[in-house]
């Protein structure tokens, strides 16, 4: 079985998650995420994540806070990037780990820590180029 690192290239299908966090749960937030990265390793997965950096306004742009509103004062918007090898995969990798104890633990805490009431905005895509 290929490497991670070799594998990164070759992988070809990515879920975007985007949803809306507040700043005092920022640090606790994190060491979930750190956890949830070690969970996904472990099955080849590439588990990224971001925080929003920059809400000036680009013209010709629409700025990702006129579609996720937030309180920039109390909120940021994160953006969870999972690399799979394929479609397939993330069909499997997401059935083993939805029965596993400690993510179903990891997800009730994160519940809990992110805005009440956030509706997660996803979409899986698939790689159209090659980019070698």
């Amino acid at each position: 079985m290929e490497s991670l690192e070799n594998s990164k290239n070759s992988q070809k299908y990515v879920e975007f998650v985007f949803y809306r966090v507040p700043k005092k749960n920022h640090e606790s937030l994190l060491q979930l995420t750190h956890q949830l990265i070690e969970l996904f390793k472990k099955e080849e997965v590439i588990y990224d994540c971001f925080g929003l950096n920059n809400v000036e306004e680009i013209p010709g742009f629409i700025n990702i806070t006129k579609i996720i509103s937030i309180n920039p004062a109390e909120e940021e918007i994160w953006i969870n990037m999972v690399t799979y090898k394929d479609r397939q995969y993330r069909a499997k990798v997401v059935e083993k780990i939805s029965k596993d104890k400690e993510c179903q633990d990891i997800y009730a805490e994160l519940m809990k820590l992110i805005t009440p009431d956030t509706e997660f905005i996803v979409g899986e895509f698939r790689n159209l180029v090659r980019n070698y």
